[in-house]
């Protein structure tokens, strides 16, 4: 087939590389003059809240040794590698204007350096990301009266802004909590405002890294989630609930006295400043979509007063600042509004295909994370988001392509909307709310894999006959190295494909 993908981040080079095993042609475009997504677009100094060993391609290493949290440029570094070595098909400065449905699949109106011109595709896949639509930006009483300036963090070009300034931080995300800690690096003057505070996993627990504490199948199995595959996990979940609470509120207490050891460093008044960023709600409830890392130095700078935190909503701005709810006033000379990122849109599909897939205010609703019932010839790449990021896109895409093959057949389109309802209720039930919310398998990764895997027929447990790696070492994107090479062996045996959709997950 000839496939088009619109977008060239991480999630739409894993799809190419893997839809190209499979002989297809495959062409990217992207809008921006570079790859890279939304790491194109990166704040100042942000990492990648994963480890290197948890983000590269399953059968391409980094080079080179990178940081233990990779910066931007690095990961670009890394992307432009696997682009040439695998030798894709990229578009620079090529926008789709328009998508619509042909005669043979796909019309697709691109306007690249020879102006408008038309493709034809067989199939489309979509890896445009989850915050395509930029950061969300409220307004707010007496905004025009604030002689200051208010952004976001996408404005934030470099540190040196903070210099000097009384800056303050609104919101608690990934993004709002490095904001708080990286501007308190270049002035004394920093307050953190925040509806509700958020757990924050430390890189470092009990002095082990956190992807060794939790990223294990020792850990991962006490995950909630709408799919549990193995017989023995499943009978954890619905037998002994009592065991998955207790095993939570352990690491619960865990992260609580990593917060609280930091009052050492304060003064008398460092321990009301942690318990104000401690949250009173549950650890398990906060493995969202988007779960944050806590910066490196943020309790420290909690606890020594360079960072004033305000757990009060934010009602509005005077001249010199922020107005709280309960009527206190903030002095500031820069406010970062940081409070979330929109709903995924998607302007170049006729108004009835925006409708089906735009009509949620938490993201996309699609079968298996990568289709909608509806438009069964059309695949979202990057939306089974999770902490094993790219081989959750390249599963996807090994379930595409054998589903491209003919090597199984789709259910009904009801059975497929009654399935992403479950798992929507699901979310909506146990999960935060988030504008991605439904654009993701978040911490649920291992289950998402898991069930993906053995729908394919291939064994989810990559690391046996070594037992107790499998259950107690991390996973890595390594581990998942030649499960394409996998499938296309069982394809050469037909006898050997026995492919079922399972409905329940």
């Amino acid at each position: 087939m000839k496939i088009g993908v619109i977008g060239a981040g991480i999630s739409a080079i894993a799809f190419a590389r893997v839809l190209k095993r499979f002989s297809h042609e495959v062409i990217i475009f992207e809008k921006a003059d570079c790859i890279g997504g939304i790491w194109a677009q990166a704040y100042p100094e942000v990492r990648l809240q994963n480890s290197y060993e948890q983000y590269h391609l399953s059968d391409l290493g980094w080079p080179e040794q990178p940081d233990q949290h990779p910066t931007a440029r690095q990961i670009l570094d890394y992307m432009n590698m696997a682009v040439s070595i695998y030798k894709l098909d990229v578009r620079l400065q090529h926008e789709v204007l328009s998508l619509n449905r042909s005669a043979s699949g796909w019309s697709m109106l691109v306007n690249g350096e020879h102006g408008e011109e038309r493709f034809d595709f067989d199939f489309v896949v979509v890896s445009i990301g989850q915050y395509n639509e930029g950061k969300h930006r409220p307004e707010f009483a007496g905004e025009d009266d604030f002689a200051g300036t208010i952004i976001t963090e996408r404005d934030v070009k470099s540190l040196e802004q903070f210099r000097d300034q009384r800056v303050a931080v609104v919101g608690f995300g990934k993004s709002a909590v490095d904001m708080a800690s990286f501007a308190a690096r270049k002035t004394k003057a920093v307050t953190h405002v925040f509806r509700t505070p958020r757990w924050l996993i430390p890189f470092h627990p009990l002095g082990v890294h956190y992807s060794r504490l939790l990223f294990a199948r020792a850990s991962t199995v006490f995950m909630p989630c709408w799919v549990h595959s193995g017989g023995a996990e499943r009978w954890i979940h619905t037998r002994a609930g009592f065991v998955v609470r207790r095993f939570w509120k352990l690491i619960e207490g865990i992260v609580r006295r990593h917060i609280s050891a930091h009052a050492k460093y304060g003064d008398e008044n460092a321990k009301a400043r942690l318990a104000c960023v401690t949250p009173a709600h549950d650890f398990e409830r906060d493995m969202r979509s988007a779960t944050a890392m806590a910066p490196i130095d943020y309790f420290k700078q909690i606890a020594t007063g360079d960072i004033e935190p305000h757990h009060q909503n934010l009602k509005g701005f005077n001249a010199s600042g922020l107005v709280l709810e309960d009527g206190s006033e903030l002095e500031a000379d820069t406010v970062v509004l940081s409070v979330g990122s929109k709903t995924p849109s998607f302007p170049f599909f006729d108004d009835e295909i925006r409708e089906l897939i735009e009509r949620e205010n938490d993201g996309l609703q699609l079968y298996r994370h990568l289709i909608h019932p509806d438009i069964p010839d059309l695949a979202f790449a990057g939306y089974n988001h999770g902490f094993l990021h790219i081989p959750t896109a390249e599963i996807g895409a090994l379930w595409i392509g054998a589903m491209l093959e003919g090597d199984f057949k789709l259910p009904s389109a009801p059975l497929m909307h009654a399935s992403i309802d479950r798992i929507r209720d699901w979310k909506r039930a146990h999960v935060q709310y988030e504008p991605s919310r439904s654009c993701a398998v978040s911490t649920r990764f291992q289950q998402y894999l898991d069930a993906m895997l053995r729908e394919l027929g291939i064994s989810p447990f990559r690391k046996l006959p070594n037992v107790f790696a499998e259950f107690g070492a991390r996973y890595g994107a390594a581990d998942y190295a030649g499960v394409v090479d996998e499938y296309l062996a069982k394809r050469n045996n037909q006898s050997a494909l026995d492919i079922q959709l399972s409905l329940d997950m």
